[in-house]
């Protein structure tokens, strides 16, 4: 015997729901751990430190000598600012299997 489908009633319209489009940085923190990508649309993305192994051995106060470029798509450290030369895509850190090449 076949039961029948059962149908249940949705309390939310597509139109409600948010999908993120794109991502883009507004500000980072940093713990002993992590690193916290805070993005523009109230998101939070933490990348393990050791990850980055530039940030993982940088003293903390170097981590924060960071700026956003690229309309907050890329993160910059400078070397002309402090121990650290780095260059991080925001969006490496938001999907999986990316290609070592």
């Amino acid at each position: 015997m076949i039961n029948e489908p059962k149908v249940y009633s949705v309390p939310h319209s597509r139109s409600e729901y948010v999908l993120p489009t794109e991502a883009r940085a507004d500000y980072l923190t940093f713990d002993e751990k992590y690193m916290h990508i805070h993005l523009q649309d109230g998101r939070i993305v933490s990348v393990p430190l050791h990850w980055v192994p530039s940030l993982a051995e940088a003293a903390p106060e170097s981590r924060e000598r960071y700026t956003i470029g690229w309309d907050g798509a890329l993160l910059v450290w400078d070397p002309d600012d402090g121990e650290i030369n780095e260059d991080l895509l925001v969006a490496h850190y938001l999907r999986g299997g990316i290609e070592q090449t």
